[in-house]
């Protein structure tokens, strides 16, 4: 039986992933993607397009793939892939609030992810 918290961070996480990927590609990759002066990568600005709009949501994809990670059932190991966890996401908020900036609305959603493995998986 998973602890509730693991629930918790599983469904933050997804939910974080689903933002990401919407408010991304409304938001951020549209306007991106807009600029005449974009660089190619390769001689190629539709490469450099889908370079850029595949690398944006792929790490959405890492974050359900996690989120899944968190609601299936360990055999054993459950302390030592929740630290795993809890490493991981506590370094994702960290470096959105050291890099971007307290504005970034994913730093608590990440700590608060964190806290939730850590505490579910002890």
């Amino acid at each position: 039986m998973l602890d509730p918290l693991l629930l918790v961070a599983a469904l933050l996480l997804a939910f974080a992933g689903f933002i990401h990927s919407y408010l991304g590609e409304r938001f951020v990759l549209s306007r991106l993607l807009a600029l005449p002066n974009l660089p190619t990568l390769r001689g190629s600005r539709a490469y450099m397009e889908c370079l850029l709009r595949w690398a944006w949501h792929i790490t959405s994809v890492a974050w359900w793939g996690m989120a899944a990670l968190l609601t299936v059932s360990w055999s054993g190991h459950l302390a030592a892939a929740g630290l795993v966890l809890t490493v991981t996401f506590a370094l994702h908020g960290l470096l959105i609030l050291v890099k971007i900036g307290p504005r970034h609305p994913g730093w608590p959603v990440f700590f608060l992810a964190a806290a939730a493995i850590w505490f579910g998986t002890r």
